[in-house]
């Protein structure tokens, strides 16, 4: 139907200004994109003229003495960004750029307030010929590391250069494809294509221990973690220490996990252990020896920790007992030191009333462990003894 109705602007008929009544106000093919004599060819010659169109067509191009709206067809005008854009351009890589990275149009061009403003379709009066400008914004200019940018982001040739984007300013970075063509069939939005995987920097493969998916990506700032503190990555906001572990478990009977919260917590035998005990304790997430070595996690030497039978075999802590990471359950008042401890010191026949008489700032004289405010002398690594 609209094909139709405007099928009148390449027929005879009276022209609107009195003229010869048999004129053809526009040649044939004034609708057809292919044709030289296409309207939008015609506008671009002119230089971008709406006013000569509004001669005839109106002031606001609805229709005016020649009774054909351009309105028809532009329903938002012909000046709106739509009318040329549609919902944005599909050409090349700018779906890629547009829909799927959802990047601002402003990054890589200059956006016009108006569309006749200078530089977008008119350049000092006349019309400014495709292709349009790449200007690129403050995300392609971005830098972690200064001295890892040779030169500003550039677009030359169809060819991204030195673009923080793709990757060609990452420190140690190791993408395969940091300076795409623009005219690329194949789209090069992959991990590797930016940054190898891992990047030659990384001692870890595992990205989403340290960089959470729902993570912002390529917005020039490295997300570790899903918050800035030790539990970002494990633990939770009750405690750095699993679980959660780095790779999500929250069951002791992951490795990851165990009995990580068995130590941390005051128990009826002791208080609350130290991560320090057990792990080197980093003053902040990319300190030295964190998360710069692959896993897993160092274990003190001095615990003689073995990973294949879970249990450390030299802890002075257990005494002679081996209890498994991740069993719970195992270590109870005898699991450590017998009852009573078989020692030149003690008798076969001692009860747990008796620890105290010895034992006064560690045992209670009921056979329990003292606590004063959480704390405790017993397991602390000095025999407490009178």
């Amino acid at each position: 139907m609209t094909i139709l109705a405007l099928a009148g602007c390449a027929e005879e008929r009276e022209r609107p200004d009195g003229g010869p009544s048999t004129v053809r106000p526009h040649p044939q093919g004034i609708l057809d994109p292919t044709s030289d004599a296409f309207h939008g060819k015609e506008l671009e010659r002119r230089d971008w003229s709406f006013g000569l169109c509004a001669t005839c067509h109106g002031e606001n191009l609805d229709g005016g003495k020649a009774k054909v709206s351009c309105l028809t067809c532009h329903k938002d005008g012909p000046t709106a960004c739509a009318t040329c854009h549609a919902e944005g351009p599909t050409t090349n890589a700018h779906v890629a750029h547009r829909v799927t990275s959802k990047l601002p149009c402003a990054e890589c061009h200059t956006v016009p307030a108006t569309w006749d403003a200078e530089g977008h379709i008119l350049r000092d009066g006349h019309a400014d010929p495709a292709p349009a400008e790449v200007t690129f914004g403050a995300r392609a200019n971005l830098t972690l590391a200064p001295l890892d940018r040779t030169g500003p982001a550039t677009f030359a040739d169809g060819t991204c250069t030195n673009v923080y984007c793709h990757g060609a300013v990452l420190h140690a970075g190791g993408g395969a494809m940091t300076a795409p063509r623009w005219t690329d069939a194949t789209p090069t939005g992959t991990c590797t294509s930016c940054h190898a995987s891992p990047p030659p920097s990384h001692a870890q493969n595992a990205c989403a221990s340290c960089h959470p998916a729902n993570g912002a990506h390529v917005d020039g700032v490295i997300q570790i973690g899903t918050t800035s503190g030790c539990n970002g990555c494990h633990g939770s906001p009750a405690s750095p220490a699993p679980p959660r572990d780095l790779a999500g478990n929250t069951f002791t009977t992951a490795l990851g996990v165990g009995a990580h919260q068995a130590h941390l917590d005051a128990s009826g035998l002791r208080g609350p252990i130290a991560c320090a005990t057990c792990h080197l304790v980093p003053a902040s997430v990319t300190s030295p020896g964190h998360i710069d070595s692959p896993l897993p996690a160092e274990v003190e030497p001095s615990l003689g920790w073995d990973r294949t039978s879970e249990t450390c075999t030299t802890a002075w802590c257990h005494g002679a007992a081996r209890p498994q990471w991740t069993q719970m359950g195992q270590v109870t008042c005898g699991s450590c030191h017998g009852i009573p401890p078989a020692t030149p010191s003690h008798t076969a026949g001692m009860a747990l009333t008796e620890c105290a008489t010895c034992h006064p700032s560690s045992v209670t004289p009921q056979g329990g462990i003292r606590f004063v405010n959480g704390t405790t002398t017993h397991l602390d690594g000095d025999v407490d003894a009178l």
